[in-house]
Order: structure tokens, then sequence, then C-alpha cells
């Protein structure tokens, strides 16, 4: 790792309530986008962050995203499927899959695409710690999170994630909304 002498001083700054964007464009300077799309995200994730769009932006960088990606995204968002996924990812170069992927599901998420489409379709090739936000987000039927495990050897991942899910939304439920999803069948835990 080629670290800078300032990393540590642009990361203070950063936890004593200042922006990560400093931070995070000295590693993309420096050659480290994994590093970048890290600290973008763990950033993002709060809700007072400053340099927010800026740092979404600097998400599409770390993954090499080529022009027009968001508006594919945007596009996708909008009417998603199996088949405009596969589309979508299938060009994606080997070396920036990883951050790519990653970096769609959390964008996709913020464009409200459908959760059980996005979900089935991020999944399909294994599992990134974003895909416990969208489980947790209340936009994934706990069925299709049991479905995916379904035929997995990690079926009780799976199944514990689902379960998760469902803690997480009846946690965050108003008395309407868990009366709600009493009629469904979202069990009370």
């Amino acid at each position: 790792m080629n670290a800078r002498p300032d990393d540590r001083f642009l990361a203070r700054q950063w936890f004593n309530g200042g922006s990560a964007l400093p931070l995070v464009r000295q590693y993309l300077d420096d050659g480290r986008p994994d590093e970048a799309a890290m600290v973008a995200r763990m950033a993002i994730r709060w809700d007072d962050c400053p340099d927010r769009d800026a740092l979404e932006a600097t998400l599409l960088e770390s993954a090499s995203a080529p022009d027009g990606w968001l508006t594919a995204l945007e596009d996708f968002s909008k009417s998603p499927s199996e088949e405009r996924w596969q589309e979508l990812m299938s060009f994606v170069p080997e070396d920036v899959f990883y951050q790519r992927l990653r970096n769609t599901i959390v964008l996709l998420m913020k464009l409200g695409c459908d959760g059980n489409i996005l979900f089935r379709c991020a999944t399909r090739l294994g599992i990134t710690s974003d895909v416990f936000d969208l489980a947790a987000s209340g936009t994934v039927d706990p069925d299709v999170i049991v479905e995916r495990g379904s035929e997995s050897p990690a079926r009780a991942m799976w199944l514990a994630l689902a379960a998760a899910s469902t803690s997480e939304i009846r946690t965050e439920a108003d008395d309407a909304l868990n009366e709600e999803l009493d009629k469904v069948g979202v069990p009370r835990l």
C-alpha cells in the first residue's frame, strides 16, 4: 500500500465532522479506487454527510463507470428486469466488476429501484455487504431472499438474512404498517 503521510490527517478531519471528500479524492489520485470507494460509501451512509453528491460521483469514478452509466441506471430503475440487468453488467471489465456491482446497488437503491428485482439481480453471482442494506431497506420481500437461498450451500445465511430483514421491517414500522404486515403474514418478533 502506498499511503501518504497526510492520509491520517485527512481521515481525522473527516472523523471530526469534516468532509470525507478530500481523503476520497486523494485515494483516487493515488490510484487506490478500492479505498476511495470504501470511504465514500461509509461517508454517504451518514445522514448529515457533507458533499454527498460529490462523493456519489466518486463512486462512479472508482468503478471506472463509462459515460452514460448513471443515465443507464436511471433507465434501469424505472423498468428493472433480470434481462436488462444482464445487459447492463455483461460488459463490465473484470478488474472493476466488484466496485461497479457495489456502487450500482447503492445508486439503484437511491433511485428507488424495485427491491425484489434488484435483490435477484445483485445476488445472482454471490453477495456483497450492500445486499444486507438492501434487505434491511424494507423493499425486498423475505420470500425473495428465502428463494435465493433455496438451492444454495449457504442456505442458512440466506435464511438469516430473510429473518433479519423481517425484524428490521417490524422494528421500524408504526402501528398502521404493523397491522398491514400482520395481514400479509410477516411475523412479529
